[in-house]
């Protein structure tokens, strides 16, 4: 996974270019008013991209793919995620007898994937500059992920559980084929 978020120097989508050198600029102009600091960039694109988009596909990944999360994989991916903040923050992780297990089991992990946080963030900074032609241009690129209907249908399943003696109860006053008695038949636990 953090092979796939850590993408060559050659393969940074110019969107991403685009930004982190905006958010350099800005910081640099910062810096000329004597408000500056060294850590301020870091976190302004950790915060823009690892933590917005990353974590949030790492701990919801039914945002992406066409699954059902079981309600245990939660606190997996809840572990897997506090592990990919971490290692983008700054601050040196002490650990002793009060810190949680999950910290203490990937202590080691985290201290490898910040060398490759910094090393991506100056592949990032020393890529060629990109126009935001380039970045309009590469976001109308057409998709080439198909769309598959079995979560969107099963959403649609749970909504209609929830509330189907509403449904129900609208439905003969609505003039739908579907009657009272055919929607409880369908909502039927099976």
């Amino acid at each position: 996974m953090m092979g796939t978020i850590f993408m060559e120097s050659n393969n940074i989508p110019a969107a991403i270019k685009f930004l982190f050198d905006y958010l350099d600029d800005k910081t640099a102009l910062l810096a000329e008013r004597d408000r500056g600091d060294a850590e301020i960039a870091h976190v302004w694109k950790t915060n823009s991209l690892p933590l917005r988009f990353w974590i949030n596909i790492i701990k919801n990944p039914q945002f992406l793919f066409d699954i059902e999360k079981p309600p245990i994989m939660d606190s997996y991916l809840s572990v897997i995620g506090q592990c990919f903040m971490d290692s983008f923050s700054l601050a040196t992780m002490t650990l002793n007898k009060d810190s949680s297990a999950n910290k203490l089991v990937y202590n080691r992990e985290v201290n490898i994937y910040r060398s490759k946080v910094d090393k991506w963030y100056k592949d990032v900074r020393q890529s060629p500059p990109v126009s935001i032609r380039t970045v309009t241009a590469e976001s109308k690129l057409p998709a080439k992920l198909p769309f598959s209907y079995k979560f969107a249908v099963s959403q649609l399943f749970k909504y209609a559980q929830k509330y189907q003696t509403e449904i129900a109860a609208v439905l003969p006053t609505q003039g739908q084929t579907i009657t009272r008695s055919d929607f409880e038949v369908l909502m039927k636990p099976r």
